[in-house]
């Protein structure tokens, strides 16, 4: 009988992998050019920018995530695991926004790496914000935001 659970248990499928819970990261306040406040997590460090949004289903209002990386340069993203519609910002070293990209579609969990939406900008920061929130303010190329990365 032990035997036979024994065999039962090795046959029986493995849970599905579930992401850990990544720790808390630093935020930050961006002031708008319209004067709005927005809170943003900040992702500064390669698992934190490679995690970014993923596995998220929601983003609370006036909230974002703030890429930071080491120097300005040509920057693509990718919408990998990312189950929410986002607006993208990217800005230059003097914090001017280099081009916006709204409403980029959110991915599922199966959709192949082809098919994930993808954008590219020039930055040394990439501002993601929750779909429509880029219009919603009005955000332009050329605008500057504020904000001191911690």
């Amino acid at each position: 009988m032990l035997l036979a659970l024994a065999a039962a248990a090795c046959r029986a499928p493995a849970p599905e992998p579930q992401p850990a819970t990544p720790p808390p990261l630093t935020q930050v306040k961006i002031l708008l050019p319209d004067g709005k406040e927005i809170a943003a997590e900040v992702a500064d460090t390669p698992e934190a920018r490679e995690r970014g949004l993923m596995f998220r289903t929601a983003m609370a209002p006036d909230t974002g995530m703030l890429f930071v990386f080491d120097k300005e340069e040509g920057l693509q993203f990718w919408m990998k695991n990312t189950l929410i519609d986002l607006d993208m910002v990217w800005l230059d070293a003097q914090k001017k926004i280099t081009v916006v990209h709204a409403d980029v579609p959110r991915s599922r969990l199966d959709t192949p790496e082809e098919r994930l939406a993808r954008r590219a900008g020039l930055g040394l920061y990439v501002l993601e914000l929750a779909a429509g929130e880029a219009r919603r303010h009005n955000l332009q190329k050329g605008q500057v935001l504020h904000f001191a990365v911690p």
